[in-house]
């Protein structure tokens, strides 16, 4: 029967930041997830704040935090030291970020050719956003048998899109043949990247890369995210001495290569800080005595584990991560905990546009008190010593607004420092 002072509920950016934070400031920590989180899809960077117009992050963050429904309302003020925490964190692993909430957004071109606003990424994807000179062209790289990249796709549908600031002067589209893979079918992101690992394979495939470029003029080489698991590092590094030109990852479909350098960083900080992991089997019973969790049950190989601790947090995720579920009635639950939870009514869930970037239903969430407790329908703790964190709790709209991860982080220092005092949050920062 395993104990702990904390039991963190979910892996993604959020349980994992509040798991270590925790583990940092000498709480033991069990951390259980049912299953893989929104890292190993996403695209890496790190969305704080970016609502339609706004310049950067610290202004969007402002915008938001406005609107009483929001986290930000509560949150904003964690944010900057919350984001310094992470990039730390990375750091140390190997896997440096770049940028801030002063940075201004870039638009960044995406797998299929549109653009999106970051201000905050990945060292390997750093050179997506600098300002575009004015003869300087965009060449995106696909790989032939890897079938999660489209460059001359994605070229035709950059060159029609909006773009924010400076812009390439031209875009073009190019297909390289990698070596060894002419019998290989089905590339997925993950095999390309295992491929790049290998030194001796890496230097053939830089090679043929380089061959292919262009002879004349100036480039931005957007290259598929695929430099590296292991070895990014030194991929990165041999790519940039290879090919002449700055370049830079394009994330694509999952799985997410860079999201899954970030989960391996963050959960290898996280073990590092003496915490427990369990991963696969979600929670299927909660033990209460009045407004407070005593334990929960999660699925195993022959039998439930029981999970007992003083203090749970709740990183579950929300609709799209299955924290969240919809009953017939259309009363809205977290799959957890069981409770009812603040959102639209079922005929209003989503909006008449199926493509829409701010379907209602996606605010729907927990409300929370300033210690980030669930409240009960009479404005009081459902359960005393229950954090929610993430996008389990209501008011945003991540998609359009661009705030989850900032949502994420913030919400995890905050819960650490509820939960087991100020230091929680802020020591383990080198």
């Amino acid at each position: 029967m395993p104990s702990a002072d904390v039991v963190v509920i979910g892996a993604g950016l959020s349980g994992l930041s509040a798991g270590i934070a925790l583990a940092e400031a000498g709480a033991s920590v069990f951390v259980a997830a049912k299953g893989m989180a929104a890292t190993h899809w996403s695209h890496g960077a790190l969305d704080i704040a970016a609502p339609p117009r706004a310049e950067n992050a610290r202004e969007g963050l402002r915008w938001l935090s406005a609107d009483e429904r929001h986290p930000y309302h509560r949150l904003a003020g964690d944010v900057e030291a919350a984001l310094a925490l992470l990039s730390g964190q990375v750091a140390a692993a190997g896997l440096p970020y770049e940028g801030g909430l002063d940075t201004p957004f870039a638009s960044v071109v995406t797998p299929i050719g549109g653009v999106r606003p970051v201000s905050v990424a990945p060292s390997a994807q750093l050179a997506a956003l600098q300002p575009w000179g004015s003869d300087e062209g965009l060449l995106l790289v696909d790989f032939e048998r890897f079938r999660d990249a489209w460059a001359a796709y994605a070229a035709r549908n950059a060159a029609g899109v909006t773009w924010q600031a400076t812009r390439p002067a031209r875009i073009r589209g190019l297909s390289v043949e990698l070596p060894t893979l002419d019998r290989v079918h089905n590339l997925s992101s993950l095999d390309l990247a295992r491929f790049f690992d290998d030194p001796g394979w890496r230097a053939r495939a830089l090679e043929a890369i380089r061959i292919a470029l262009p002879r004349t003029g100036r480039w931005r080489i957007g290259l598929p995210a695929v430099l590296g698991i292991e070895a990014h590092a030194d991929v990165l590094r041999d790519a940039q001495r290879s090919l002449g030109h700055p370049l830079f990852e394009v994330p694509g479909l999952p799985p997410s290569v860079p999201g899954l350098r970030l989960f391996e960083a963050l959960r290898s900080r996280l073990l590092g800080a003496g915490a427990r992991f369990q991963f696969g089997f979600p929670v299927v019973e909660v033990e209460r005595d009045g407004r407070r969790v005593v334990a929960m049950h999660t699925e195993s190989a022959s039998r439930t584990l029981r999970l007992v601790a003083d203090r749970f947090v709740l990183a579950s995720g929300g609709i799209a991560g299955g924290g969240l579920r919809g009953e017939r009635d259309g009363t809205l639950r977290d799959s957890v905990l069981g409770l009812a939870l603040t959102g639209p009514a079922r005929a209003a869930w989503f909006d008449d546009d199926f493509l829409a970037t701010k379907h209602p239903i996606e605010a729907a969430g927990f409300t929370v008190d300033d210690e980030l407790r669930p409240l009960a329908a009479d404005g009081s703790p459902a359960f005393e010593n229950v954090h929610v964190v993430g996008s389990a709790l209501g008011g945003m709209h991540y998609l359009a607004e661009r705030c989850g991860d900032g949502v994420a982080i913030a919400s995890a220092a905050r819960a650490a420092r509820c939960a087991i005092g100020p230091s929680a949050a802020v020591r383990g920062a080198a």
